[in-house]
């Protein structure tokens, strides 16, 4: 039989206490490290995809009340005579030359009394009025002459692409771009801010116009400008907005679409935030250079969030990568191994983006 001295007892506990000791101070530095790795400002829950989704909606539906508002407050425009157009003429102070109607013509020429054909297709109103003044003026001394457009001659224009309602839409009178994307309900969430007119007749022709500027508070102090008279057989094109696509350590990697302008913080949100084992210092943008080839932009989310450097807004075709941090994955994975009760989320799906060196 052996037996023990309380002196050997007493110093088993003590080396038992040290051990303890021991792993109390690696979890306390554990834990420490788990803090540091985990915590990251740009690093949130699922929310923020739905809050950045919600205030993306909220861009896009002030920007269609601009549209619908510009094109409300820019009134009127001077419209141009076409055939199918119903005249009235009077000449002040002579009965047999009042009330006079006629329709314009397939050359834009109307029939009247006393002066015969008279051509005022392609003129506006006060233009036609001072047409009309000369050829009276052969047969009366300083006729004072008005003019009217009894009735409309109605055209269709055809509005396709990114609207809430692509039609083709049967217009009457000066109707203008503001005027017919307003009928069609304005742009979809999909929708970019640059349209295309394709103006068919004798000479095809198209023009890209900017809604940007077209709906601004300049632009609508001189609207006609820029918010062009439509004639019969325009084509109104709204085409797709250009996509970021944002990858690696984020919640919801995917492609997102330009319709608004967006900038890196924003795209990020947009996919869901970062997760934990993002490192927010090491962010790459992949940008489409000369001839096709990509170049990276670093970023440091750090230093934006503190003011020092700006938020790089995107553009199109934009590959926007955000890497992991070694000790962070690290971290994660030696809890998960050890069963602290944390979980590692998917570290993110991978688009094989050929990015190039």
């Amino acid at each position: 039989m052996v037996a023990f001295s309380p002196n050997f007892c007493l110093g088993c506990r003590d080396r038992m206490d040290g051990v303890k000791k021991g792993w109390y101070f690696c979890l306390l530095v554990l834990s420490s490290l788990v803090l540091a790795a985990c915590s990251t400002p740009y690093s949130s829950g699922g929310r923020v995809g739905e809050i950045a989704q919600k205030a993306q909606e909220s861009e896009r539906e002030a920007f269609n009340q601009m549209l619908f508002k510009a094109a409300a407050s820019m009134g009127e425009v001077e419209y141009c005579l076409g055939p199918g157009d119903v005249v009235q003429v009077s000449v002040f102070g002579i009965k047999e030359l009042e009330d006079m109607e006629g329709e314009l013509d397939s050359l834009g020429r109307v029939s009247l009394p006393l002066v015969g054909e008279v051509k005022l297709g392609g003129l506006t109103l006060s233009q036609a009025q001072k047409v009309l003044v000369q050829a009276f003026g052969k047969y009366v001394l300083q006729p004072r002459v008005t003019l009217a457009v009894k009735e409309y001659h109605s055209y269709r224009v055809s509005v396709l692409g990114e609207v809430n309602k692509p039609d083709v839409y049967a217009l009457k009178g000066g109707r203008t771009l503001l005027d017919v994307l307003a009928m069609a309900g304005g742009l979809s969430e999909k929708a970019s801010h640059t349209v295309t007119l394709v103006r068919l007749g004798k000479e095809r022709k198209s023009m890209i116009v900017d809604l940007d500027r077209l709906v601004s508070t300049d632009a609508s102090k001189d609207g006609v400008k820029y918010n062009i008279v439509l004639e019969p057989g325009d084509v109104v094109y709204v085409p797709k907005a250009g996509s970021v696509f944002v990858d690696g350590y984020v919640r919801r990697p995917g492609s997102f679409p330009l319709s608004t302008p967006i900038t890196l913080t924003q795209a990020i949100a947009l996919a869901g935030g970062m997760l934990n084992e993002a490192a927010p210092n090491r962010i790459a943008i992949y940008r489409m250079g000369e001839k096709g080839r990509r170049f990276m932009v670093k970023v440091d989310l750090g230093k934006i969030r503190k003011g020092e450097m700006m938020d790089p807004p995107l553009k199109d075709n934009d590959v926007v990568v955000v890497p992991s941090s070694g000790m962070k994955v690290f971290v994660s994975r030696f809890l998960g191994f050890f069963g602290f009760g944390f979980s590692r989320a998917t570290g993110g799906a991978s688009y094989g983006v050929n990015v190039g060196k």
